[in-house]
């Protein structure tokens, strides 16, 4: 029944409808519009069980049906429920006019209790002025009925109209009912339906403000951070005394701080907006728990802590899974660990289960010699903003949305994080997860990286405005031996473009005059082999749909700032591979 009513609201186009309160009366019409064409097609069965032939009543009733009925369809067409309104309350009062009157009935007529239903019926489908005037009608309506029964009177005593009487009064009773009733209830409920519109509007706008808001935080904050990272990278690269190193590594890791905060700000943006996508790949387990493990070595080792990793259990040797996002959770969960721990260890534990058929279930547990969680602080660390004592954002940093991030991963990807046990002897974090096998294959990296290691002798065309950002891009390619001539907008790219041959170009989004997007249109555009040259584009924008508007563009890949060494040289290889395998 729901998905008849369903596909007549769309052949009556009312779906279309962006405003709830007309949608809602432009319903009412075809609904109350049924109601009339059942209740009459019983009232033809009843009527013709009293009188057990075609009468003059069946004859208006069915005219009446298929009235309303044509008028149910041009609801696809025309959509004001103000005449809709008006051609119900005309139809009905003359279907009762046309019962009452040949026969001399009046105010008599089966039928006159219908007219109490107009003011509810209209109000309804044109709020408030239209059922009060619907209610003037029908008051008119009954009076001259009730003259029809005075002029007629049927055999009584004389001027005995006690029964007449008392019907018009109980009408207009009726009638004064249903009007009050349909003000109250329309009245109410369209102005909470414009209310709930208004608050939806407000919600978008706020939620486009916000994601602009986020949109340029992102670019504004990443472009700094960007000369911040990559500069120092390309220090630490170098020789360096002692202490400069010292001095150099920790400017670094104050950078990727600030870079975490940003990036678990855009995440939960993305989260809240619906717009994160799990992409599931074929991914070694085994690789990435030792990979995860090793990166926290150097920093536990310089806490005095032991750092291990460990796999038992039943595990494939490939498993579809968002290894980008089990990484995210697993990090968060060694850096909470090495963050709280003083002494001791930090284990990462993968333990793995066969449920037959190609699926595994999974326990990834990180498990720390720390103070532990006090018991009541346990349920609120998975809420955002919160880092349980008061005093732990001072004391350790932090903004309190790693642990809340990770439990919205975990469950897009159908599993569940959680706190398996604390106490003074430390505590133990549990993520769970249910994964397919799948076919094992060569990691991407590995192989692009055996197959063109080195970028020596390569030609990169690097189109950006900003001083920093090509300094640091210079800084790395330079260390690469490769070959860079730099263009500082889009028509500058194509100017060189037009005068030399290039194998890459790495292209900023953001350029005076034509854009990143912009260019790489042009590009693709142009005669000769440069039309096909891969292009990287280079952004700090991180926004859903970055990537795709990029790719729709005619650009090869993406990579967002700030730039790393190694990020931007495997993305390097790996749009090189794909141009020489095309």
């Amino acid at each position: 029944m729901k998905g008849w009513a369903n596909a007549y609201e769309r052949f009556l186009r009312i779906p279309e409808i962006d405003r709830p309160e007309k949608a809602a009366r432009m319903r009412a019409v075809w609904i109350i519009g049924l109601m009339v064409v059942a209740t009459q097609i019983v009232n033809h069965a009843i009527m013709w069980g009293n009188y057990g032939r075609w009468t003059y009543d069946h004859t208006v009733s069915a005219i009446a049906v298929a009235i309303v009925l044509a008028s149910m369809q041009l609801v696809r067409w025309y959509k004001n429920e103000v005449f809709y309104a008006w051609f119900y309350t005309i139809l009905m009062i003359a279907s009762v006019l046309g019962s009452a009157v040949p026969d001399h009935a009046g105010i008599n007529s089966a039928i006159v209790p219908f007219l109490s239903l107009g003011p509810v019926m209209t109000g309804y489908m044109a709020g408030r002025r239209v059922a009060l005037a619907n209610c003037a009608v029908v008051i008119a309506t009954l009076a001259v009925l009730y003259w029809i029964s005075l002029s007629h009177p049927a055999a009584m005593s004389p001027f005995d109209y006690t029964r007449e009487t008392n019907r018009f009064g109980q009408g207009m009773f009726a009638v004064f009912i249903s009007t009050g009733i349909a003000v109250l209830i329309t009245e109410n409920l369209y102005e909470m339906l414009g209310a709930m519109r208004e608050n939806v509007h407000r919600a978008k706008r706020a939620e486009a403000v916000k994601s602009e808001f986020l949109a340029t935080m992102s670019h504004e904050l990443r472009t700094p951070l960007n000369g911040v990272i990559g500069l120092t990278d390309a220090l630490l690269a170098g020789s360096l005394p002692a202490h400069e190193r010292k001095l150099t590594d920790t400017i670094r890791k104050s950078g990727e701080s600030l870079l975490l905060i940003l990036n678990d700000l855009l995440d939960l943006s993305k989260i809240e907006a619906g717009k994160l996508a799990i992409e599931a790949r074929s991914t070694d387990l085994r690789e990435l728990v030792r990979f995860v493990a090793d990166s926290w070595r150097e920093t536990g080792v310089s806490k005095g802590l032991a750092i291990s990793a460990n796999v038992t259990g039943e595990i494939p040797g490939a498993a579809l899974v968002d290894d980008l996002r089990l990484r995210q959770i697993l990090q968060n969960f060694m850096s909470n660990a090495v963050k709280f721990t003083t002494e001791g260890h930090v284990s990462l534990h993968l333990h793995g289960v066969n449920r037959g058929g190609g699926r595994y279930a999974l326990e990834f547990r990180v498990s720390d010699t720390g103070k532990g969680i006090p018991e009541e602080q346990v349920a609120r660390i998975f809420d955002k903003f919160e880092q349980g004592e008061r005093g732990t954002t001072r004391q350790f940093g932090g903004t309190g949305l790693g642990l809340p991030i990770c439990r919205m991963l975990a469950q897009l990807m159908g599993g569940a994080i959680g706190v398996e046990r604390t106490g003074p002897a430390g505590t133990t974090f549990l993520l769970s997860l249910n994964v397919n096998e799948a076919e094992e294959t060569e990691e991407e990296g590995d192989s692009v990286s055996d197959a063109a290691s080195d970028l020596r002798g390569l030609r990169v065309l690097v189109a950006e405005d900003n001083d920093v950002n090509r300094l640091v891009v210079n800084e790395f390619l330079k260390a690469w031996g490769v070959e860079a001539d730099y263009a500082h907008d889009g028509d500058a790219c194509l100017e060189r473009l037009a005068a030399r041959d290039y194998d890459l170009v790495l292209m900023d989004k953001h350029m005076p005059g034509m854009s990143g997007m912009e260019t790489a249109r042009a590009v693709r555009k142009m005669n000769g082999r440069m039309s096909s040259v891969p292009i990287i584009a280079v952004t700090a924008d991180a926004m859903p749909g970055e990537r795709e508007a990029m790719l729709a563009s005619g650009m090869n890949e993406f990579i967002t700032k700030p730039l790393r060494a190694e990020a931007l040289k495997a993305v390097i290889l790996k749009t090189l591979k794909s141009r020489a395998a095309a």
